[in-house]
C-alpha cells in the first residue's frame, strides 16, 4: 500500500518537475 502511494507521488513530482522547466515558480513552490 505505502509503496504504491509513494510511487504515485514520485510520478506526480516527476510530472510537476518536467513542467517546472517551463515555469520556475512551480519549482520553488514544490
Amino acid at each position: 500500500m505505502y509503496e504504491t502511494v509513494i510511487g504515485l507521488e514520485i510520478h506526480i513530482q516527476l510530472n510537476t518537475a518536467s513542467k517546472a522547466f517551463c515555469s520556475d515558480e512551480n519549482a520553488f513552490d514544490a
